[in-house]
């Protein structure tokens, strides 16, 4: 990958590391005077900095070469607490009623945990910080619609781990579309011609009749694997949590939404005419990945750039070496209508604990270390590490080194650039998987993208009864797609749910929306 050249503000924060680096080594060559003077003594004062993350895969060694390398570069002593992702949700919980709270931690989702943490003053606002374009020039230039959606009770209380805007799109088996004759589906009725082709055409060659449309499955939340498809009915099956417009000046979930009735019965026809797998209703994630990678159905609809791996690839290329994956652009559809349904581009944020905060030397400079993180001098520093170290450089190219691979700074990085551009990218994605993920970045984001209505709104009813009346919605929709209830059943569903709970759910939701949108 070309390394690009810093921009103003990351060549700012660059020049705030080594200053850093610089004092921490005594090389400080300031006029003496009492502002300059105490600017010293706060840049040479080393902290202890304890963040909690989540860990996704092997935990990084405790004092790797990765780790003291950005202690060298904050001028900090660095405890970084992994926890895995089975294990986070619990460690948060158990953490928060312990009063032993890390000076950073990271809240994968703005939910019950989170809202009550800083409801309880357990970690502070930091919007002040964040609107300094001086101290912290890429916190500063955090999108005004993030901020926005981070804003609660006039108030923000998190550094967002900033990801890409691009979200779910279809994808579709593009070799079977080769060996087929046909192109990519522009509308919704080329789109079923292809999903039928797909089960009735023989795509894979082997002369049977064993290949289906879509991979589907299910969850305790109903319906997967079809993200992408509800997004463009903008209603519809969905993993619970997305609210849309509901015509009226308030919002519904997806589920509910005024066009749910014609997603449903779209997906009814797929498994009446045996498009989809007659048993997708026992169909878990990992036996629908299955079905997509090792060629039983040719059709996948919760995937965006994030979901291509080196791993899931040669699964299914290990299974067909023709497998050709592409990615389409959103369809248009009978409404005239063309979206995706577009990330709000963070996922989790990084809270201040109050008792951290109460030392503001470092409470700024756990602010600046994330202010660097997310610059792309920073982002590349986290990335590929130190020179001769964690990488070498061959034809302008920064390659990673076995040790880097293992244990660079990446390892234990909080934050990081925005995921656009190259930065979607990682250093082990090979050029097909490289082709992947900006052909699905850019088809994500063509049409008229749309955000989830609900990204930071929280309803107390809802942390207390979402999960038992999604089952209701689970059980109800899936016996419509099933055939066993006419499409009209949503309407019963709809006021079952409502009856239980719902009702106060769309009140709590519909007024946190009108109050963060000044209604």
């Amino acid at each position: 990958m070309i390394i690009k050249k810093a921009g103003t503000a990351a060549l700012a924060t660059l020049v705030m590391g080594l200053a850093l680096s610089a004092c921490a080594s005594g090389e400080n060559n300031a006029t003496p005077n009492q502002d300059s003077g105490s600017a010293t003594s706060e840049q040479n004062k080393k902290y202890t900095i304890r963040a909690m993350n989540i860990l996704y895969g092997p935990a990084p060694p405790e004092d790797g070469s990765g780790k003291k390398a950005i202690e060298e570069r904050y001028n900090i002593e660095f405890e970084y607490i992994p926890v895995t992702s089975s294990e986070y949700t619990n460690k948060i919980g158990v953490t928060l009623a312990s009063g032993d709270i890390p000076d950073l931690v990271l809240f994968p989702n703005l939910d019950q945990k989170y809202f009550s943490a800083v409801e309880s003053g357990q970690f502070v606002p930091i919007e002040a910080y964040l609107n300094d374009a001086e101290a912290y020039p890429n916190l500063a230039n955090i999108p005004a619609e993030l901020k926005k959606i981070l804003t609660y009770n006039d108030h923000i209380y998190g550094v967002p781990r900033l990801r890409g805007v691009a979200l779910h799109t279809v994808v579709l088996r593009k070799d079977w579309l080769d060996r087929l004759g046909i192109e990519a589906p522009k509308t919704l009725d080329e789109y079923y011609e292809v999903l039928r082709a797909f089960k009735d055409k023989d795509p894979d060659g082997n002369g049977k009749p064993d290949t289906f449309g879509p991979a589907v499955g299910t969850s305790d939340n109903g319906i997967t694997f079809m993200n992408a498809v509800t997004s463009m009915f903008k209603g519809g099956p969905w993993n619970m949590g997305q609210w849309v417009d509901d015509g009226q000046g308030g919002i519904v979930p997806t589920e509910f939404s005024p066009t749910a009735k014609q997603a449903y019965a779209f997906l009814a026809k797929l498994y009446r005419e045996g498009i989809i797998a007659p048993d997708f209703s026992i169909k878990k994630d990992q036996q629908v990945e299955d079905d997509f990678l090792l060629g039983k159905a040719g059709h996948h609809a919760a995937a965006g750039y994030t979901y291509y791996s080196a791993s899931r690839f040669e699964k299914a290329v290990a299974a067909n070496p023709q497998f050709e994956l592409l990615p389409i652009e959103p369809l248009v559809m009978p409404d005239g209508s063309q979206g995706y349904m577009k990330s709000p581009g963070f996922f989790g944020v990084f809270a201040i604990s109050a008792e951290a905060a109460k030392d503001e030397g470092k409470l700024k400079r756990m602010l600046s270390m994330l202010d660097d993180q997310i610059s792309e001098e920073g982002g590349l520093f986290f990335k590929y590490g130190v020179e001769g170290e964690h990488h070498t450089t061959e034809n302008g190219e920064k390659i990673l080194t076995e040790l880097g691979s293992r244990e660079g700074p990446g390892q234990y990085m909080l934050t990081n650039p925005p995921q656009e551009g190259d930065w979607i990218l990682t250093a082990k994605d090979t050029p097909e998987i490289v082709k992947l993920k900006q052909a699905s970045y850019a088809a994500a984001l063509l049409g008229e993208p749309y955000l989830n209505e609900a990204e930071g709104l929280f309803s107390p009813t809802n942390a207390e009864l979402g999960a038992e009346l999604n089952k209701i919605v689970a059980d109800g929709t899936v016996s419509i797609v099933m055939g066993q209830q006419p499409v009209d059943y949503l309407d019963e569903i709809f006021e079952q749910w409502k009856r239980r709970g719902g009702d106060k759910i769309l009140q709590e939701m519909n007024e946190a929306w009108k109050a963060r949108n000044g209604g």
